[in-house]
């Protein structure tokens, strides 16, 4: 109904979402300076039902203008701007997750799968950036993904074990800076079945990683992470 009344959808309204909703939705976001594509994010949301824009986050072909900021790298503000989005509860699925699987090459079409890995391939796709394309949390340390690193830095890609130190599962995000209580802060997906940004013990780390051939944003190192306050309660719901 939104999209009828802002003339961008000349049908019937059935309640189907179909072809011609797609493109109802591609040329309201084009309208607005959004990407075109049929997704419908938070922004697009706020957009087309309360007429909010975020200019800052809205044209997200022009990178070069986001990372110009120098705040943090790229990818990270990316993942920043996906905060919220939570995967679908019953036989409906997030489209964005699903998204992000077309985009590293999995043939997952549900939001139920734990989707850590697809949040960050995801985002560094989105980027031109090309993630390990696995499902795997753990494929960045498997893979050797990137360049690795000592310890953490602002945007780095952080592994941890999940269940057992030395066992095949895992959990994978992107490193935010670190909480008063002397943990790790994260961003990553199905982090409690969405994008959030939670403290993690350092205790729980297998590996840091940095996009190959890119300079690190800030000096390597726990005691250089920007201080992010939190409750302390560290991360147990990444399943």
């Amino acid at each position: 109904m939104a999209l009828k009344a802002k003339g961008f959808y000349l049908a019937r309204v059935d309640g189907i979402r179909g072809l011609i909703t797609d493109r109802a939705i591609i040329n309201f976001k084009k309208s607005i300076g959004y990407r075109a594509r049929s997704y419908v994010g938070p922004l697009t949301e706020a957009a087309l039902f309360d007429g909010s824009v975020d200019t800052v986050t809205a044209d997200r072909k022009d990178y070069e203008k986001i990372e110009a900021d120098g705040q943090e790298p790229i990818w990270l503000q990316v993942g920043r701007s996906y905060l919220g989005l939570r995967e679908y509860k019953g036989n409906r699925h997030n489209p964005k997750i699903l998204e992000w699987w077309q985009l590293i090459r999995m043939p997952f079409t549900d939001d139920e799968t734990a989707w850590c890995a697809g949040f960050v391939g995801g985002v560094l796709e989105e980027c031109g950036i090309r993630s390990t394309r696995s499902a795997g949390a753990k494929s960045y340390y498997w893979q050797g993904w990137g360049q690795g690193l000592d310890g953490p830095a602002v945007g780095a890609v952080v592994v941890f074990w999940r269940k057992t130190r030395n066992g095949k599962y895992g959990h994978v995000g992107i490193v935010v800076g670190r909480d008063q209580h002397g943990n790790l802060m994260v961003l990553g997906g199905n982090q409690g079945d969405a994008v959030t940004i939670k403290p993690f013990s350092t205790d729980r780390v297998v590996s840091y990683h940095y996009p190959a051939g890119v300079e690190v944003y800030g000096k390597v190192g726990f005691e250089y992470l920007p201080v992010v306050n939190s409750n302390g309660v560290v991360s147990r719901n990444e399943a």
